[in-house]
């Protein structure tokens, strides 16, 4: 008959159940960190399975934050090329041709990381 206990591990991936170590405990995972998972046992054999759910969205909203500091310098460098741009007057002082266009492109790429940001919130609230 198999038993599962909610568990947690140390760094040294010592494995508790309600504060008491489980000897002999085959850790699933790829390394050792502290976390909380599953001790199942079966057959005389115990395995811990570490949940990985606050790892990803610890990482997830890393990126939030990249992609918002990110999006945020785009922006400003778009409003900023636009402002040159239009300072620019004169035959010897007229802005590139293309700057509306690299402009438009910047802010196009803006649009399309905002919607990766919304992706990953939604994923990342999925995690709970």
């Amino acid at each position: 008959m198999s038993k599962i206990f909610s568990a947690t591990a140390d760094a040294e991936g010592k494995v508790k159940v309600n504060g008491v170590s489980v000897p002999g405990v085959i850790v699933m995972s790829e390394g050792k960190a502290v976390s909380t998972g599953l001790l199942f046992m079966q057959d005389g054999y115990a395995y811990y399975v570490p949940s990985s759910a606050s790892d990803v969205a610890s990482t997830i909203q890393g990126l939030i934050d990249t992609l918002t500091d990110l999006t945020a310098a785009l922006t400003t460098i778009g409003s900023t090329l636009t402002a040159i741009g239009g300072g620019m007057t004169g035959p010897t002082t007229a802005p590139p041709p293309t700057l509306p266009t690299s402009v438009a492109d910047i802010n196009s790429k803006v649009t399309h990381l905002n919607q990766i940001k919304t992706d990953l919130t939604t994923l990342k609230g999925g995690l709970k």
